[in-house]
């Protein structure tokens, strides 16, 4: 869904800014040129947006918490499967980032405590016909035979977060993962955008737990 709307935010303004350098004449004939072509991009959106993912998608099964002095690490668990589409870019050369954001909230007063947000980049080297992981801020490469193994490597990565002291009480954990199209090569943004194999955003998934002393 935030695709579509991304994609329907575009059509609009592209063709406010067309029609913005057409003669007056053609701006205010019934039938011109660009109430068509809105039209008709808009329901090539709607289209491809009402095409519901069955076999691919992520989602996060599990997640754990453990507190330390004044920070917390997190290890996930999740379930990841590309579409057709999103594999067959991957190998053939297209890297993908996975994207994993996390929200801590104080659950007595609703206030957000800290914000992280994640990167994985997964690459597929042909000639050796390996999979390749790192985070996007590390150095460290891993490879892997098989992606389901890349997988599960990024489910086993400990997030530490920094949280300064936290008051005794209730808090939330949000986490969410997904395939970040908006790091795609340019050229595959905008139809990515309007094809329903690029959408393998997990809901935001809640996960409670109590600090006490």
């Amino acid at each position: 869904m935030r695709s579509c709307k991304k994609a329907l935010n575009l059509i609009v303004a592209a063709t406010l800014v067309a029609a913005s350098g057409a003669s007056v004449r053609f701006r205010l004939m019934p039938g011109g040129v660009y109430a068509p072509l809105f039209i008709a991009l808009s329901f090539m959106v709607l289209a491809g947006c009402s095409q519901k993912p069955q076999d691919y998608g992520f989602a996060i099964s599990n997640v754990a918490v453990d507190r330390g002095y004044q920070s917390l690490t997190v290890r996930f668990k999740p379930d990841m499967q590309l579409s057709s589409e999103a594999l067959s870019a991957l190998q053939h050369g297209v890297t993908l980032i996975i994207r994993l954001d996390l929200e801590l909230r104080n659950d007595n007063n609703m206030i957000v405590v800290r914000r992280e947000t994640r990167r994985f980049q997964v690459r597929y080297l042909p000639l050796s016909e390996r999979y390749e992981s790192k985070q996007e801020d590390s150095e460290k490469l891993q490879t892997y035979s098989r992606l389901r193994h890349v997988f599960a490597a990024i489910g086993d990565t400990d997030i530490h977060l920094a949280t300064g002291p936290l008051p005794l009480g209730n808090y939330e954990l949000r986490a969410r993962i997904q395939l970040d199209e908006n790091l795609l090569p340019a050229p595959m943004q905008l139809p990515a955008m309007f094809s329903s194999q690029w959408r393998h955003d997990s809901e935001w998934s809640v996960w409670p737990f109590k600090v006490s002393v």
